[in-house]
């Protein structure tokens, strides 16, 4: 649901749709973090480990 913000990771390439409950703020989502719970891959996406 996107609440906690746990799996928040950055997206280093690619793009995915987002749909979450809080968990994550505007500014980090212009840092390029995502939160993987609730992001669906629109095509091929690489992520910081």
């Amino acid at each position: 649901m996107g609440i906690c913000g746990s799996c928040k990771v950055k997206l280093l390439s690619g793009n995915v749709n987002m749909e979450h409950n809080g968990g994550i703020s505007e500014e980090e989502i212009e840092e390029g973090y995502i939160l993987s719970c609730c992001s669906k891959p629109l095509d091929d996406v690489s992520i910081e480990t």
